[in-house]
């Protein structure tokens, strides 16, 4: 090859190689604002009709709650002024990520004070959040938590495109006065939770005090199959990965001298009700490891533990009370590490592990009590937490802690791991993972705070939007430049050989012209209206995408089963963008699941008194 190709040739890589740096260099950190959205302002009108309409003397500024729906294309509100004392008013809303198409889902305007229904996404317990809106993953139905205090904790299961609510459980209660009105017929009902396809959900229900039982519910909030029937209580149940297995743990009560030593522990049962399966006599359910064949739980002595699901290989992770409030458990996005903490009075101590929970490792220890809150990217390239309120990332191996900002209130990955937001002084700031470059989104003085529950993102799943919230009563959307609007796709009943349609829409818009395919072929154009008719595939999970010039494309599943029968789920992992490829969508089934009101307290008394007669 002659001298001058050679050096010619070197210089173009060499180039290339300066270019790709400063591309990926963090000098080039960019990220800036399109709008901010008052949300809360947008609302006021909504509820001050609502609390006209009641006749109810309201004092107080209504407050705001809300939960992203899956393709980040719509969000659920909830309103409410709950005074110390006298008749609150609750209200949940649905309305498009733009601020648009706001639209009642359900209300309690006739509430008294024995009959002072709640509607709720998000619930509070001692002050913290403990419940909040529960998406099904094709974003067809909302699971909302409701109760009339210490009478009923319960669920309706809500759609988003109607005024449907419907009491999950036994009971067939449609309307917010019929509820009201048979409150005692509805079970006390906790721990629901929806299937990895959307296509089912599992709950805790029982009539007689401390007698949970674990039920499968379908779509629409009924009851398809009662897995456990116990003379004691279960307590925290969660779905596998795969959605083929449940893990449940059932603590003895100690009531008219009931007691079964044989059901008490932690067990795995098959969706189907099939092969149930006790691995541990005590054990507190913490997850699945992400290729679900082991389960993490806490001991009799509170110590962290992991098991496979063949009930072999029990070991310890640490032996340290592990079910403090301040604890934190979360897989790496690959699925192949996993951090966790212990707090006692020396301090805190944040530990690397892997998958199975073996080779653990101490990764940061800080003393004395701190809020520290450690969180993975959604690269998996970095581990964020605070300490004496100051945010740092560092490498999983220990290696290049950095310090991001001081004094912050509370912080955010987003969702492409390609920066972290934090509040400090009540401003938004966004800086890269490093911390080399910092940038200001809102205005001095503004006083937003995050989402105050950790299991809810302020972040839209598309990274497109940021919910916050303005103290005390204010809600609003930092909205990002340079992102697309989302496609989403709907399915109108589907049944196998049979002609159905398909709805493409953006922010509840049908959207035309727009392309489907099926299984990577291109099956057609939506009309004017946004619909497209088909004909149903055959049995079996197809994958539909819909894509347009200058929007976001979409993914979504359909699972069609023999004998005209089919269920959908959004996989936000399909998304075609290259941006959404590198988003953690799986998170929440990788965090540790939170302990909900009663059940923890029973099962920390029930290992406590297990402790004591030792």
């Amino acid at each position: 090859m002659p001298k001058i190709l050679k050096i010619s040739l070197f210089l173009i890589l060499l180039i290339s190689n300066i270019s790709t740096g400063f591309a990926d260099s963090s000098e080039n950190f960019s990220v800036s604002v399109e709008e901010i959205i008052p949300i809360s302002q947008m609302m006021d009108p909504y509820f001050d009709s609502l609390v006209e309409s009641s006749g109810i003397n309201v004092n107080e500024q209504p407050l705001f709650h809300g939960s992203w729906s899956p393709d980040s294309s719509r969000l659920v509100i909830d309103a409410f002024v709950q005074p110390m004392t006298g008749t609150g008013i609750y209200a949940v809303y649905i309305l498009n990520a733009d601020g648009s198409g706001i639209r009642e889902l359900a209300s309690t305007p006739n509430n008294t004070r024995e009959r002072n229904l709640r509607i709720r996404g998000v619930y509070r317990l001692g002050g913290n959040p403990c419940f909040w809106s529960q998406w099904s993953l094709d974003g067809s139905r909302i699971g909302i938590f409701s109760n009339i205090f210490t009478i009923r904790d319960f669920y309706v299961i809500a759609d988003p495109d109607k005024t449907l609510i419907k009491t999950a459980g036994k009971c067939n209660y449609t309307t917010v006065d019929e509820i009201r009105n048979n409150i005692l017929d509805i079970e006390w009902q906790e721990n629901f939770m929806w299937n990895p396809e959307g296509t089912k959900s599992l709950i805790l229900m029982y009539q007689k005090p401390l007698k949970d039982q674990l039920y499968l519910l379908d779509p629409n909030g009924y009851v398809t199959q009662q897995l456990t029937d116990t003379s004691n209580a279960v307590g925290f149940a969660s779905w596998s990965n795969d959605g083929k297995k449940i893990a449940y743990s059932v603590f003895s009560v100690n009531k008219g001298g009931i007691q079964s030593e044989n059901e008490t522990g932690l067990w795995i049962i098959n969706e189907n009700g099939t092969e149930n399966k006790k691995l541990v006599n005590y054990g507190g359910l913490v997850a699945w490891s992400p290729d679900d064949c082991r389960v993490f739980y806490f001991d009799e002595n509170f110590s962290l533990c992991s098991i496979k699901v063949d009930g072999t290989d029990r070991f310890q992770l640490s032996t340290e009370s592990f079910v403090r409030k301040e604890d934190s458990f979360s897989f790496s996005p690959d699925g192949k590490s996993l951090i966790f903490n212990t707090v006692n009075a020396n301090g805190v101590t944040i530990f690397l592990a892997d998958s199975t929970g073996k080779n653990v490792k101490v990764l940061q220890e800080f003393p004395g009590y701190l809020f520290f809150k450690p969180d993975w990217s959604p690269k998996g390239d970095k581990i964020a937490f605070t300490q004496d309120n100051d945010l740092y990332t560092i490498n999983p191996d220990g290696n290049e802690k950095n310090l991001i900002a001081s004094t912050i209130t509370d912080y955010e990955w987003h969702p492409s791991g390609d920066f972290i937001s934090f509040v400090s002084s009540g401003s938004v700031f966004a800086a890269s993972p490093d911390g080399s470059t910092k940038i200001q989104l809102t205005e001095d003085g503004d006083d937003y705070r995050f989402l105050e529950d950790k299991y809810l993102s302020g972040w839209s799943p598309d990274g497109s939007r940021l919910l916050v919230s303005n103290e005390p009563t204010d809600l609003s959307i930092i909205k990002l430049k340079g992102y697309e609007d989302p496609l989403s796709i709907d399915f109108l009943t589907p049944v196998e050989e049979e002609n159905c349609e398909l709805r493409v829409r953006c922010m509840s818009e049908p959207i035309a012209d727009a392309l489907l395919t099926l299984d990577e072929q291109e099956i057609g154009f939506t009309n004017i209206s946004g619909f497209l008719n088909y004909s149903c595939p055959d049995e079996g999970r197809h994958v539909i995408n819909a894509s347009k010039t200058g929007y976001r494309s979409a993914s979504k599943v359909l699972v069609v089963k023999e004998s005209s029968s089919a269920s959908q789920l959004t996989s936000a992992d399909l998304e075609l963008s290259s941006d959404a490829e590198n988003e953690d969508n799986s998170k929440s089934e990788y965090e540790l699941p939170g302990f909900r009101g009663t059940t923890l307290i029973l099962l920390l008394l029930f290992f406590i008194r297990r402790r004591s007669s030792a």
